[in-house]
């Protein structure tokens, strides 16, 4: 669960900005609340703003910070604010999080050259308890930590790790790689940028949806019920064998996933070819078989199936088979999903049925949470969202975003 978010001095956020899921005292939609004894959180919450405010940028910098914690350092995200004489300064990440019933504050400070500062704190109402602060300087690493938990030896092997830890690369990365010891709460902040926290750009395509749905039949009437209820005309997507002929396959593609082989055991591999989900089934011997994943649509005069290819489909039906299994997910796990403009290639209708259906499904102890940008202003209904959900985003006079809760006017 995501408590608070904030971010300075990244692309077009100059000062600190706060995103909060902290609950007013609102009394709508209280289905929409995650009590946490005294305290109340927030399922969802909706960045608006208009084009090139930069709210796009929020959920890039939460991404950025994930990507960091997961093990990578790409620098070519790393861009500060340009707009004023803050190019020598650190931007700065920090995230609030709950996951396994314990609070987080994980974040860091950075440069394109990499990190400078990284932090973890266990967090609660009374006190914040340190599990590790690390600081970068010329001469390398320098840590803190709080309670060890083990022998002389595993203090030895967790400095060694913490020294040895390049600058372009997460503590919270290298612990887990390098099986470190004596702060296994790493092991559950780790797990929860891995598994917990799930984001969807515009360009982001999760279409092998029939790829999860194939062996599990309680998946797939969840999926057709879907559907069903956003009535795009598509019944079902189904998984159908093809020949290699029937797919431009290079020779060097299909050798790297026969390669995948090992010890003669039989296993799959999904690949995107030409902008289409191919599923890759290959038998212990490396004999493989090829399928497509297609959409069935039914005639409404004889009830028969009519099957198209998914090129045949429309962007926003497509756009549609990336957030079921999204959908799906939350109404299963304790997860969080942020979703960057989520009316992209969509009738604003569509936008409003996908959140309908996720509150639909609210459960009160489930820890869910779906956050996503727009302009789309039809998607600002209070009869569907609170107002503590809403956060505007707009520039300034100097080209810098802010964010301002709708709760606070």
């Amino acid at each position: 669960m995501l408590i608070q978010f904030s971010v300075e001095n990244f692309l077009s956020i100059k000062d600190n900005v706060v995103l909060s899921l902290l609950a007013s005292k609102d009394n709508e939609h209280p289905e929409h609340l995650i009590v946490d004894g005294n305290k109340k959180h927030l399922k969802s919450a909706v960045i608006y703003g208009a084009n090139a405010s930069g709210k796009s940028n929020v959920i890039k910098a939460i991404a950025l910070l994930q990507q960091i914690a997961n093990g990578s350092f790409p620098q070519s995200k790393v861009e500060p604010f340009k707009l004023a004489d803050t190019e020598e300064k650190n931007s700065k990440v920090e995230i609030e999080f709950k996951t396994k019933g314990k609070c987080f504050a994980y974040g860091m400070e950075f440069t394109i050259g990499g990190i400078k500062e990284e932090w973890l704190f266990e967090i609660n109402s009374r006190t914040d308890k340190e599990v590790f602060t690390r600081k970068v300087t010329d001469d390398g690493n320098e840590f803190t930590f709080g309670k060890v938990d083990g022998n002389e030896e595993t203090s030895m092997l967790l400095k060694f790790i913490a020294h040895s830890t390049p600058s372009d690369s997460s503590f919270l990365s290298e612990y887990v790689r390098r099986n470190g010891k004596g702060l296994e709460t790493i092991h559950m902040a780790k797990n929860w940028f891995a598994d917990g926290l799930k984001i969807i750009f515009p360009s982001t395509r999760l279409q092998g949806i029939s790829f999860l749905t194939e062996n599990n039949d309680e998946l797939q009437e969840t999926t057709r019920s879907l559907l069903a209820y956003f009535n795009t005309g598509i019944s079902d997507v189904r998984l159908y064998k093809i020949k290699k002929e029937d797919v431009n396959l290079s020779s060097d593609l299909l050798d790297n996933i026969l390669s995948k082989a090992k010890n003669g055991k039989a296993y799959s591999m999904a690949a995107t070819v030409g902008g289409e989900m191919l599923l890759f089934e290959v038998n212990a011997n490396g004999g493989y078989e090829i399928y497509k994943q297609k959409a069935v649509h039914r005639n409404l005069t004889s009830g028969t199936e009519v099957v198209f290819d998914l090129s045949e489909e429309s962007d926003g039906s497509i756009r549609l088979l990336d957030f079921i299994p999204m959908l799906i997910d939350l109404k299963q796990n304790e997860v969080d999903y942020l979703i960057d403009e989520i009316d992209r290639s969509m009738h604003p209708m569509l936008s409003q049925k996908i959140l309908e259906c996720y509150f639909s499904g609210l459960e009160p102890g489930r820890d869910t949470q779906l956050i996503f940008s727009t302009h789309e202003c039809n998607l600002l209904n209070l009869d569907l969202i609170r107002a503590d959900e809403v956060w505007f985003v707009e520039k300034g006079k100097d080209g810098a975003s802010h964010l301002t809760s709708l709760a606070e006017f």
